[in-house]
Order: C-alpha cells, then sequence, then structure tokens
C-alpha cells in the first residue's frame, strides 16, 4: 500500500501534535527562578484572607496563587499551599480569583491557572510555577529561600 501525500499530511500533524503534549506536560509545573525581580503590590493586587484585606507578606515567604472558577485543578493545589502555611509558620499562602481581573493577568502575564508565585518576606517574585507543582518543587524552593 502506497501513502499518498495527504496520508503523509496527516501522520506529520499527528506526530507533531503528540510531541508538542509530551513537551506541555514535561515541562508544566516544574517552574522557574525569577531573575528580574519584581515586587507585588497588595493594594493593586487586592487580596484577601477571611474576608480582610491582606495588608502584609507573610513573615518568611507569601505563596501567592491566581486561579479562575472553572479550574478543575486549583481547589487541589490550594488545599496543598494551605497545609504547607500550616505546617510552616511564617508563610502565607493567598489565593486571587483573575477569573474576573483581566489586569492581573495582564501584568503578570498568567495564561494558565493554577499559577503559583513564590515571594520573599519583601514581596518580591522569586520563583513561578505554571499548572499545577510537581511534588516537592515548592517546598524545595521555599528551602532555598530559607523559609522552611
Amino acid at each position: 500500500m502506497e501513502l499518498n501525500f495527504s496520508s503523509w499530511a496527516v501522520i506529520a500533524l499527528l506526530s507533531l501534535a503528540t510531541l508538542l503534549g509530551i513537551g506541555f506536560k514535561l515541562f508544566s509545573g516544574r517552574g522557574r527562578a525569577i531573575t528580574k525581580s519584581e515586587t507585588v503590590d497588595l493594594n493593586k493586587l487586592k487580596a484577601e484572607k477571611s474576608s480582610l484585606p491582606v495588608k502584609e507578606f507573610g513573615k518568611k515567604a507569601t505563596l501567592l496563587q491566581f486561579s479562575t472558577e472553572y479550574c478543575s485543578i486549583c481547589p487541589g493545589v490550594s488545599r496543598h499551599l494551605s497545609q504547607l502555611e500550616y505546617r510552616h509558620g511564617g508563610l502565607l499562602h493567598l489565593e486571587v480569583d483573575i477569573t474576573n481581573r483581566l489586569d492581573l493577568a495582564a501584568h503578570f502575564q498568567i495564561s494558565q491557572t493554577p499559577t503559583v508565585f513564590i515571594l520573599d518576606q519583601k514581596g518580591e517574585i522569586k520563583f513561578r510555577v505554571s499548572g499545577a507543582p510537581k511534588p516537592g518543587v515548592i517546598q524545595q524552593e521555599l528551602t532555598k529561600l530559607g523559609a522552611i
């Protein structure tokens, strides 16, 4: 059986899609260190904790999670980050819903939720994870930062 051009085109497209999917899965959730440091403005963020506005960062670090209403994995990530906050004093976990906050999504270049930033005690972004964090990534970065 001889393959014509359209058959080869379909095979090439399927191969490309498979490779892109594998690449996305491998790199999603790993995170990256931020070299160009930016300080998060809590007033612009308008984050709340227990229905009260947040006025200061965690004493050691802040875990800033951006979520949306329709994100299916965000609640699990939120529980994990809340457990870290509970277990380690000086950590603060903030979750910000960006469903209606496109200004924040554009400013922080968020194209996937959840997106988690690790901030130092001054609010400078030190690490970023897009997608569900791989096991141990957050703890490893918090250890590097000296927060746990």
